[in-house]
């Protein structure tokens, strides 16, 4: 059974619960960790107060992997405009040292990117979002073991990492791009041990989400395009076997890598 602790920045955190019960391993153990300098104003605080410990109180030497969760700042371009910048950092460079692998989603991925790889983010004109169909580019990476050669995708952002400072890191062998579509380029990356996974997508994505977040968007009174490959309305559900897949390859890996089994 593995244990995975979750750094949760998503508005209304109590949400994520569900997200990540529906991806993961049967039995694996989720440590919920919230942050100091994070108000976490649209989150149910009772929820909050019961399921998530701040960072100093996880028992985090008994985990295998750390996830940084999706944020409300990825329309900003600045990383330090978040309150709890220091915060995230301090803790995932702690963090790294105790655990096998470490791992963000969406603005959580262009974080890790930046927090160790120095990789800057590149906004889009217009959001990225929908249903995309990836290749799968490196079928025998322990992490894309039992994903399809072609598989779907939600993807549901407005940047990317930054496009040289990316190739630059992959042409040094640091990071390997593990899938491709055209509409949004490499999606998910990896350290080539695994140590550090960069998920610009949303593995985590149950069926209803990106409905939900364009509805949402009409309700403020913006023009968001409609979700590609998508019906808000009808939503079917076509990634949610490669996702569990991805996850349960990345919390083994993760283990091996913690205990030193790796390769073994």
């Amino acid at each position: 059974m593995s244990t995975l602790a979750v750094l949760n920045l998503m508005p209304e955190a109590e949400i994520y619960l569900d997200y990540m019960a529906g991806v993961l391993p049967p039995g694996t153990e989720v440590r919920w960790i919230r942050l100091h300098k994070h108000a976490y104003r649209s989150s149910n605080q009772d929820v909050l107060a019961r399921t998530h410990r701040y960072y100093e109180d996880t028992d985090l030497d008994a985990c295998d992997a750390v996830l940084l969760t999706g944020a409300a700042m990825d329309l900003n371009p600045d990383f330090t405009a978040a309150t709890y910048w220091d915060e995230v950092v301090d803790t995932l460079r702690d963090a790294s040292g105790r655990v096998g692998s470490v791992a963000g989603v969406c603005w959580g991925a262009q974080v890790v990117g930046k927090v160790f790889y120095d990789i800057e983010k590149q906004h889009f004109q217009h959001k990225v979002s929908g249903v995309f169909e990836m290749t799968n580019l490196a079928p025998e990476h322990p992490l894309m073991h039992g994903v399809d050669d072609r598989y779907w995708l939600p993807q549901s952002r407005y940047a990317q990492l930054e496009p040289k400072g990316f190739e630059a890191a992959v042409g040094e062998g640091t990071l390997v791009p593990l899938d491709w579509c055209e509409a949004s380029g490499h999606t998910t990356i990896a350290s080539p041990d695994g140590r550090f996974v960069l998920l610009q997508g949303h593995q985590d994505y149950p069926t209803e989400r990106l409905g939900q977040e364009y509805r949402a968007a009409l309700e403020r009174g913006d023009d968001p395009p409609v979700p590609v490959n998508y019906d808000p309305d009808r939503p079917v559900n076509r990634w949610r076997a490669n996702n569990r897949a991805f996850f349960a390859n990345w919390l083994a890996l993760a283990h091996q890598l913690r205990t030193g089994s790796a390769g073994a």
